[in-house]
């Protein structure tokens, strides 16, 4: 990772994602894991980030609208992936709490300002390609049969790479070895 790397990884810190490392301290820091916590809330964790690795190996940002793998079932595979990350490390952590707030801080600002700024975007750049999905595909409750327009894109690696999830992975990982390390303190 080279100089200018680093600045646009720095430039990507805002106060939305200053807040969310905050939440992540604090729920490593007040977090009070047993045993069967961990077992439980790992399952989640896990759940989640699988399904954010089959997200990005699909997600072609800005080239088409992603309408294979999860997408053709809804909208926000990465969201609802992240959502199921959170929920696993705060029963994990034993902190109801945190998954308190983070959810209304989730359901009631973050994904009505996602919603309305990637609508805008992608209705923009795809018009009634994009109007139909957004009709026929929900936002965050799964379609049980797939969309039925939807491209035929096979999963790729390559794309989790491009689209960075090795790295989301890797720090869920650290987060939950974190709270399992407390289980020794």
């Amino acid at each position: 990772m080279n100089l200018d790397d680093l600045k646009h990884k720095w430039e990507k810190v805002n106060a939305r994602t200053a807040v969310l490392y905050g939440a992540i301290v604090l729920l490593v820091v007040f977090s009070n894991p047993r045993w069967w916590s961990c077992l439980l809330g790992i399952f989640p964790v896990i759940a989640g980030e699988a399904l954010r690795v089959w997200a990005t190996g699909h997600l072609r940002k800005n080239e088409e609208l992603t309408t294979s793998g999860p997408y053709a079932h809804l909208q926000s595979p990465l969201y609802l992936g992240s959502y199921l990350i959170g929920t696993g490390l705060c029963i994990m952590a034993l902190n109801p709490v945190i998954w308190v707030l983070g959810s209304l801080v989730f359901f009631l600002s973050y994904i009505p300002r996602k919603q309305e700024t990637e609508w805008g975007r992608l209705e923009r750049k795809f018009g009634e390609e994009f109007l139909k999905y957004k009709r026929e595909v929900n936002y965050f409750f799964p379609r049980i049969d797939p969309y039925p327009e939807g491209s035929k894109h096979l999963w790729s690696f390559a794309q989790v790479i491009e689209n960075t999830e090795h790295q989301t992975a890797l720090a869920v990982g650290v987060i939950a070895l974190f709270i399992i390390a407390k289980l020794a303190w």
